[in-house]
């Protein structure tokens, strides 16, 4: 059958007409056409801002590339900040860039072929009035329709999500800014990324690739994130997080179950470096300059709760091990420690002239750094110290932070290849009080504790110290200087002082109490000292190690009140002289006057027992003859034929072995008015 003309022509029509349409598909799939949507930039920009209630420009343009992977690119995007804060922008981006695969969207899933951001820059701003710029509060809206919905659309079967749900092919992040200011900083904090890529693919686990800085530092990060697959068959997924930054080395590692995701997260943390003072800038503190560290622990997050267990720190040799508690669901989190050690090696926690109070004398880590950089032969074990603006480690400030409770026991304490026997240390930090109750070391053939206490409070500081050493062997601090050395002798120490100081650098400004200390020394020669009091001829004619003076011991017993410290005994005893001290220092004042007078243990002709005074201050004192000392000096040279043998046949005899000396006794319950022989 012949179809009619007219019905022909429809036909043709049709067939024109879909074939055409078919064409402009088939060009639009394959062929790219970039669409300029400028025009459209104003609708745009009204209906994001009503959609977040804030002001929104695109400054450049809006475009599209067709094909069945189009591409959406936008330049110059600016969200302004809220009202309430200052003009300007919270978001500003250069250009960004998305490219989709179109027949996965038809099949529910989103496939980035590539996603791109240059120039992102994010101002968190929080105001005087603690508003900050970053939460978004879009405008009311009415209530929703709550009227019963067609049964179709009740009916109507959820998406299925699966392992090839969403896919990122490529992601590209370049020049990525967020700086965060308050009314109180100076400067801002500023985190940057200066390039990020990763990708997101079937049955692979989310990979990313970052390098930038945080507060300055530079930092390169690697992230490792299960994949969509493995969530979805398993329930469970893993992560490992690894960043260096600020000479340190952190990893992290850990699996989470998603039933559990919102109650609990556990975690293998781990960190290590070369100098624990690298992390001063990036933490705002002043750290010591520990060197050669490694911290690892197993991470268990809960809402309110947070445990460290497996818990191992190394420094050098020296090794903990134990666990962390910390508690978040009070106003100030309370943390417990518990450490213990198979070996501590003191030589380890050298920290050369750092200070818990803060150190202005040493040298920033990133100028020693840029000075190691210029001149390779430059110190590299510099103490590096805080920016101005870091917290003190003792600080008020830190102290009120959170309540902590450490204890730590030693099975082994060793300084170089000295043993001095075994420890135990408890040190707590409650509502802003530091304390330590007390250290213990078990030391071969004595003892030695320290007890502390600290409250930097403003309006009333508090700080004491109480350390006790028995029979301390002298001779472990001598092979700390120099491993070859013979000298020793035992040491005592008793102190007990209290004050009203915010710091234990003041504690001496304001402190009263006593300082004793005694000590019988061996191997310790007196050397030029015998100058200073014997015959001068027969000193210079010594010229044995036999004959040679020896020192037998040094006493102080001194007294502290307000501030100003006397002695009520200082001497040195050796086996020819007697040397004795007087006078007073002043913390307060930071100032010395110190006088020191040595005696012949026997009267001796032609001798040089003049008097030497210590005074000035602390910065710059001097050493001289006290005033009218050097004339009766001479006088007592040139007229020693004459005195010296009455004062030989009635004068009294000192000890050669410093026995009436050396054994006095230290401490409160020892402090004799009684003048030693040989003292004036």
């Amino acid at each position: 059958m012949r179809l009619s003309k007219p019905v022909r022509w429809i036909l043709y029509a049709l067939g024109g007409l879909f074939a055409g349409l078919f064409l402009i598909l088939f060009f639009l799939a394959f062929v790219r056409i970039s669409i300029d949507l400028s025009s459209y930039k104003g609708a745009v920009e009204k209906a994001v801002s009503l959609a977040i209630d804030r002001t929104v420009k695109v400054d450049d343009k809006i475009a599209v590339t067709t094909s069945l992977r189009p591409i959406f690119s936008l330049e110059g995007l600016r969200i302004h900040n809220p009202e309430g804060f200052q003009e300007g922008d919270f978001l500003n981006v250069k250009t960004a860039e998305v490219q989709v695969q179109v027949l996965p969207l038809l099949l529910g899933k989103l496939k980035i072929s590539k996603f791109s951001v240059k120039g992102l820059s994010v101002n968190l701003i929080e105001n005087k009035a603690g508003g900050v710029n970053w939460i978004f509060q879009p405008p009311a809206e009415s209530k929703p329709d709550v009227s019963p919905k067609p049964e179709a659309d009740a009916k109507e079967a959820p998406l299925e999500l699966t392992s090839d749900s969403l896919v990122l092919s490529r992601l590209v992040l370049e020049d990525i800014l967020v700086d965060f200011r308050r009314p109180e900083m100076t400067e801002s904090l500023q985190f940057n990324i200066a390039q990020c890529s990763g990708t997101m693919l079937p049955g692979k686990p989310l990979v990313l690739s970052m390098e930038g800085k945080l507060l300055k530092e530079p930092f390169i990060t690697q992230v490792e994130v299960g994949s969509l697959q493995e969530l979805l068959e398993d329930n469970r997924s893993w992560m490992n997080i690894k960043t260096e930054i600020a000479q340190t080395r952190f990893e992290f590692e850990g699996t989470f179950d998603l039933a559990l995701a919102l109650k609990s997260l556990k975690l293998k943390a781990a960190v290590t470096g070369d100098r624990l003072d690298s992390l001063n800038g990036l933490l705002n503190l002043d750290l010591p300059p520990l060197k050669t560290y490694s911290a690892s622990a197993q991470l268990t997050v809960n809402e309110s709760r947070r445990d460290l267990s497996d818990f191992d720190i190394q420094i050098g040799q020296s090794k903990l091990t134990g666990k962390l508690t910390a508690d978040f669901s009070k106003t100030r989190p309370d943390v417990v420690i518990e450490l213990s050690a198979p070996l501590i090696q003191l030589n380890d926690f050298d920290t050369g002239d750092w200070s818990p109070e803060g150190s202005n004398t040493a040298e920033p880590v990133d100028k020693a750094k840029e000075k190691k950089d210029t001149d390779p032969g430059a110190d590299q074990d510099k103490t590096a110290a805080p920016d101005d603006t870091v917290d003190e480690l003792l600080s008020a400030e830190v102290l009120e932070r959170v309540n902590v409770r450490m204890n730590v026991r030693a099975q082994k304490v060793k300084s170089g290849s000295d043993e001095l026997g075994s420890g135990s240390l408890t040190a707590t930090l409650k509502d802003g009080h530091f304390s330590i109750d007390p250290v213990k070391l078990n030391i071969p053939g004595g003892s030695f504790s320290v007890a502390a206490f600290l409250f930097p409070d403003k309006k009333a500081p508090q700080a004491s110290i109480r350390a006790q050493m028995e029979n301390f062997d002298f001779g472990v601090l001598v092979r700390r200087a120099n491993p070859k050395a013979d000298m020793g002798g035992i040491i005592n120490l008793d102190v007990d002082l209290k004050s009203a100081a915010d710091s234990f650098d003041a504690l001496m400004a304001n402190g009263n109490g006593y300082f004793d200390f005694s000590g019988r020394l061996k191997n310790l020669k007196a050397g030029i000292i015998d100058l200073w009091a014997v015959n001068l001829i027969a000193a210079i004619a010594t010229t044995k190690d036999d004959q040679a003076s020896k020192i037998n011991c040094v006493v102080g017993r001194w007294t502290l009140q307000d501030g100003i410290l006397k002695p009520d005994v200082f001497l040195i005893d050796t086996t020819k002289i007697r040397i004795c001290g007087k006078g007073r220092v002043d913390f307060k004042k930071e100032q010395i006057d110190l006088k020191m007078a040595p005696a012949a243990k026997k009267p001796e002709f032609f001798s040089l027992a003049t008097p030497m005074q210590v005074n000035g201050k602390f910065a710059d004192f001097g050493v001289g003859v006290q005033p009218g000392g050097l004339a009766g000096t001479v006088i007592s040279f040139i007229t020693s034929p004459l005195h010296v043998p009455v004062r030989r046949l009635f004068g009294q005899k000192l000890p050669a072995d410093g026995a009436d000396v050396c054994s006095m006794g230290i401490g409160l319950s020892n402090r004799s008015q009684k003048t030693p022989a040989g003292c004036k």
